[in-house]
């Protein structure tokens, strides 16, 4: 396969340049500079590229240990619009290859996020994931109940939180319970409290839940867990704004924001008699739905690097971030734990890292079983000469099976 068509494939800028001058540009380097490939050879690379970097401290210039790399550059296009680039350069021959990849979109929105919304713990530039941010503010003034729909690990509980902070309630209380967690038979007595004599055990009155979030908002998280006998209690909260505690002979005022949570299907429930048409549609006022990693991949970029600064903060070390190779893996994971098990993976190759980059090597070894697919794959169409169905033949494996791992992994032809 011709060099020129692999370096070409890439969606990475690539200028090869000797002596500050540019000998070869790559198609992603137009869409991203605005210069065209064949008008940018013979100029030299800082009058094209025009980085805050390039008069002062190019490293090409100033001798700093190759390869390079910087992350979120200012830089000027063609059209002198503002573009922030991450930039790596590597000695080649007798030049240096500068491979610079536009994230102009992600800091535009990440800042967009972090400015409009100071959501700290919320990192996204995916669009769907924008739309609910922009809601939050005004599902924030109501104090209807909220249903947040979404698979485990996806950030239900940092969208519920956002919600508080952002309410006039934000100076009252936020309590968080798991319905998943807490045994049946505990329940009750975990809601809504206990009066002292209520049965043996109860030798003072104690608060439930609904009693600690008076004034406040109250999280009901994994919601569909709850017992029928309790979801009916909960509905008349919902309706008349009290309950009643074990052991009490009146019902007590509460005044208090229900966010309840699931990462299960209710209507599916519903149909199944394990969940209450009644409380759903009561608690379906504003209706949230979570989008998992895998439908919002863009995500996992500014994931990884918010994740490497936090554990770089937590256990003192210098990480500068993942390798290429690392990167793409991750970009092809599905994520059945969404952005918990992101941060699981970076944490663990964190621990087990001793270098300033992760990579391959430091992953969980299920995401190294996919990796070495992957090269397996790209061995065997090398060897092909990229033909598609002699690889297939040599993996032993049908050529639809092969074409549909080649997409899985990002592989070109």
């Amino acid at each position: 396969m011709d060099w020129r068509k692999l370096v070409d494939s890439t969606e990475e800028g690539i200028f090869y340049v000797e002596n500050f001058v540019i000998k070869y540009a790559n198609t992603a380097s137009e869409k991203i500079t605005g210069f065209d490939a064949g008008e940018v050879k013979g100029r030299r690379c800082f009058e094209v590229l025009r980085t805050d970097l390039c008069q002062n401290a190019c490293p090409m210039r100033i001798g700093v240990g190759l390869p390079w790399k910087e992350k979120g550059i200012f830089s000027l296009d063609r059209f002198n619009e503002e573009k922030f680039l991450d930039i790596k350069i590597e000695k080649i021959d007798k030049g240096w290859a500068i491979i610079f990849q536009d994230k102009t979109r992600e800091v535009r929105l990440a800042k967009e996020v972090r400015g409009k919304f100071q959501f700290r713990d919320i990192i996204t530039a995916s669009p769907k994931m924008l739309e609910i941010l922009r809601l939050i503010p005004r599902v924030a003034v109501s104090d209807s109940p909220v249903l947040i729909e979404g698979e485990s690990g996806t950030g239900k509980e940092l969208v519920a939180s956002a919600i508080h902070q952002m309410s006039h309630r934000s100076k009252g209380p936020y309590v968080k319970i798991n319905c998943a967690s807490i045994p049946e038979s505990l329940m009750e007595s975990e809601l809504f409290g206990y009066k002292k004599g209520a049965f043996t055990d109860a030798r003072t009155d104690k608060k439930g839940v609904f009693a600690m979030a008076h004034g406040g908002t109250l999280l009901l998280d994994e919601i569909a867990e709850l017992p029928l006998v309790l979801q009916a209690k909960l509905l008349r909260v919902l309706q008349e704004g009290e309950f009643m505690p074990l052991g009490a002979t009146s019902p007590v005022k509460v005044d208090v924001r229900i966010i309840a949570a699931t990462n299960k299907n209710l209507l599916t429930m519903i149909q199944d008699g394990k969940f209450r048409e009644d409380l759903f549609f009561r608690m379906n006022v504003i209706y949230l739905k979570i989008p998992p990693l895998r439908e919002r991949k863009e995500d996992i970029p500014l994931l990884v690097e918010h994740f490497v600064d936090l554990f770089n903060s937590i256990y003192g070390k210098q990480v500068e971030g993942v390798s290429d190779d690392v990167m793409n893996l991750l970009m092809e994971y599905d994520y059945p734990g969404n952005v918990r098990e992101l941060r699981n993976i970076i944490e663990s190759a964190f621990v087990l890292s001793a270098g300033k980059l992760i990579t391959v090597e430091d992953l969980p070894s299920y995401l190294r079983g996919q990796e070495m697919e992957r090269r397996k794959i790209e061995e065997a169409l090398r060897k092909a000469k990229w033909k598609r169905e002699q690889a297939a033949k040599l993996l032993g494996i049908s050529r639809t099976t092969l074409w549909r791992k080649m997409r899985k992994y990002g592989i070109k032809v």
